[in-house]
């Protein structure tokens, strides 16, 4: 499966997952929201999470739009994540990843947002898998 220039899903892990405290950013309903997975390592601090490059399987939400509304969407969501604003430094990066299902199939590519600086250096600590092997942020 080849990387699509423009995936019409988000993969969340943090405070956009759907009964977060942000939940309310997305600036539209989405065809389907749907458990899914990544590979990258998630770091928590007591504010909100933050995803790095890495091998574990980060647990989260993959919230899929129609074709014509992801811009809209990614647009709303580079604000409240600090991603490509003009003047401002970013911090995350809005980066595309391949998500999974729970038996280890392919969902297809989504946006993702991992964070622009090393975490730790932010007061980041480093979450741990759970017995099943995966990490999950929950508040």
């Amino acid at each position: 499966m080849s990387i699509p220039e423009s995936p019409n899903a988000v993969f969340v892990y943090g405070t956009l997952k759907k009964g977060q405290c942000r939940e309310s950013c997305w600036p539209l309903q989405p065809e389907s929201i749907q458990d899914a997975s990544i590979r990258a390592n998630l770091f928590d601090r007591e504010d909100y999470p933050a995803l790095g490059q890495g091998e574990n399987t980060v647990v989260g939400q993959l919230w899929t739009f129609q074709d014509d509304d992801i811009d809209k969407v990614i647009h709303a969501l580079d604000k409240v994540e600090g991603a490509e604003q003009p003047g401002s430094p970013d911090l995350y990066h809005r980066v595309i990843v391949e998500a999974y299902d729970d038996q280890g199939g392919s969902l297809g590519y989504a946006y993702t947002y991992m964070y622009a600086n090393d975490p730790t250096e932010d007061g980041f600590q480093p979450m741990t898998p759970d017995a099943s092997g995966k990490i999950e942020w929950v508040r």
